[in-house]
């Protein structure tokens, strides 16, 4: 039980802290964008830099989890993630922020593989589906990032000053990660030696896809609430952002409940009541013309999207343990690209057609996932020959 305990803590302050650093630099983009005189089309380049760099990071970052463990990749990684945060600060010149923008995209995405992974093993110890819990710890974080954003533009504190603070606030992570005799990591068998299993890729591919599909929506609602809310309900400027933060409200208070509701009516009828929260929600954003009602159909995909994306990193590591970090790096391949791809899809399919009309995409994607919610059921087993064969159960 204090093993579970310490893991938990650790695992939780990893996603606070990930979040934290990038909700800091989320918010303050338009300074960066302000300071290097950036038009849209260089600012969209530097986020393509970013995700790109994350996207990278995952061979790698799964590949190192699996042979150095947990405990000490998460160190690695503790470390090196507020050097190039930092050097965003102090970047003089447009290459030099685009090249500290791929490093730490680098290592966002380096930190994502094994901080899923850790709370994964932490997970498989206890009955419970700590997974939506830990993910609404990382949503906290870059709640938190933001919030010290707007304290310290108050305040007239340099950017510089800034970062560095954020960094050092989260020292106490790394003398708890540096003490063994209170946090013994997860078992986890480095993925050598005598280890020749291969990753069912295609069970893989499947549950990505839901990923996606989940991954995709939170995505385009991310960046185009406020843009829905003004163009298609004529809601006025201080109106617009409430539509993202009803999603995001109601995305983390699910995350935090999510264990409760998913041990008394199982992963697979949670994944379905949400891509049907999903739905309702986008359908209705589409019928509606009240910008009041347009509300409640964000706050319903809050709740929609709030969990599936968890669900997935944890049954991605449950099928090897022993390769776990190099399942949820697959897995988040997906995951990212959806996010990635969501906003510039809805934005094509606008510019031909309406944003509504382009809403419908999201009403389609979620019915991948209600379909297909029966693989987060499925479990691998050794068959009398030897070899893997499906199981539900």
């Amino acid at each position: 039980m204090f093993q579970i305990k310490a893991n938990s803590y650790a695992v939780s302050l990893l996603f606070l802290f990930n979040g934290c650093l990038f909700g800091t630099w989320a918010a303050k983009v338009p300074f960066f964008k302000d300071i290097f005189e950036l038009d849209e089309k260089a600012l969209s380049i530097l986020l393509l830099v970013l995700a790109f760099g994350a996207v990278s990071s995952f061979p790698l970052a799964g590949r190192l989890t699996d042979k150095l463990g947990v405990q000490k990749l998460s160190k690695i990684t503790y470390l090196l993630y507020p050097i190039p945060f930092i050097g965003l600060a102090i970047s003089s010149n447009y290459l030099l922020l685009t090249i500290c923008l791929f490093l730490f995209g680098f290592l966002h995405g380096a930190m994502d593989v094994v901080m899923n992974s850790w709370a994964a093993q932490t997970e498989s110890l206890t009955t419970k589906k700590l997974m939506p819990f830990f993910h609404a710890m990382f949503s906290l974080g870059a709640g938190i990032g933001a919030a010290s954003t707007v304290f310290f533009v108050w305040a007239n504190i340099s950017t510089t000053v800034h970062f560095v603070v954020v960094s050092l606030l989260f020292i106490p992570l790394y003398i708890f990660l540096c003490k063994p005799s209170t946090l013994t990591p997860v078992i986890c068998e480095s993925a050598k030696g005598s280890d020749k299993t291969k990753l069912p890729l295609m069970l893989l591919s499947a549950i990505g896809l839901i990923a996606l599909c989940s991954a995709l929506g939170e995505g385009a609602i991310a960046d185009w609430s406020a843009v829905i809310m003004r163009q298609e309900f004529s809601a006025d400027m201080s109106f617009t952002g409430w539509a993202y933060a009803a999603f995001s409200l109601l995305m983390v208070l699910s995350r935090l409940s999510g264990h409760f509701f998913i041990e008394k009516y199982g992963v697979v009828n949670i994944v379905k009541g949400c891509s049907l929260f999903s739905i309702f929600g986008a359908l209705l954003i589409i019928l509606v013309s009240s910008a009041e009602l347009a509300l409640v159909g964000f706050a319903l995909m809050g709740i929609g999207y709030s969990v599936i994306v968890p669900l997935v990193f944890s049954k991605a590591a449950s099928i090897n343990q022993q390769k776990s970090g190099s399942a949820i790096a697959f897995v988040a391949t997906f995951a990212y690209g959806g996010m990635l791809c969501g906003p510039v899809i809805i934005g094509l399919i606008a510019h031909h057609t309406t944003l509504k009309s382009a809403l419908f995409l999201l009403v389609v994607l979620p019915i991948y996932t209600l379909i297909t919610s029966s693989l987060l059921k499925i479990r691998l087993g050794k068959n009398v020959e030897g070899g893997l064969s499906l199981q539900r159960g």
